[in-house]
């Protein structure tokens, strides 16, 4: 890592924002979340944002967020968790290569699509992305295509189905030490 943020990436419900609380806290470096700083900036979430207008309107603002991350930061080191359309994001993708080492959290689709049906039980609706009348096809299409991005945009790959967060950000760690 020596002196660039590491931004974890990956599919929606890969637990990027815990393990990068953990991986900061191991790394004694702050922690932010785009997911966050989107809703700081806009007013509204990301969910509220692309249900008014869109992937369109959400990826502006998130590559706002991540321009901010890379005028904040300066040059500091850091830990971002991002959110899990940024591979639709060609915009925002690009300023994070610019600003960080890249991880990808490479989960598998059915413990992602299985965190997202729980989600949705909990909040009451499916994500805006997923509410046509087979989700789980809609899912498994934008999985195949965002997951083949990541893999090829990103600087390190974890293989993080099966582990609990804090293995896979001691084992990110450990790579960042040792390369």
């Amino acid at each position: 890592m020596k002196h660039r943020p590491v931004a974890l990436t990956g599919m929606k419900h890969t637990g990027k924002t815990t393990i990068a609380r953990l991986l900061a806290a191991r790394l004694g470096v702050p922690s932010y979340d785009t997911d966050v700083l989107i809703a700081e900036l806009s007013g509204k979430t990301p969910r509220e944002l692309a249900d008014e207008g869109g992937s369109e309107l959400m990826h502006s603002w998130e590559t706002r967020a991540i321009e901010t991350l890379r005028d904040r930061l300066a040059g500091r080191q850091a830990v971002i968790a991002t959110g899990g359309g940024l591979a639709d994001n060609a915009d925002g993708f690009a300023v994070l290569k610019k600003l960080a080492a890249c991880v990808y959290l490479d989960t598998d689709f059915d413990t992602l699509y299985d965190r997202i049906e729980a989600s949705a039980q909990r909040d009451g609706r499916m994500p805006s992305f997923l509410r046509g009348p087979n989700p789980r096809a809609d899912f498994r299409a934008i999985f195949d295509r965002r997951t083949k991005i990541y893999a090829t945009m990103c600087d390190i790959r974890v293989i993080a189905g099966g582990k609990g967060p804090a293995e896979i950000a001691s084992e990110i760690s450990e790579y960042l030490r040792h390369g």
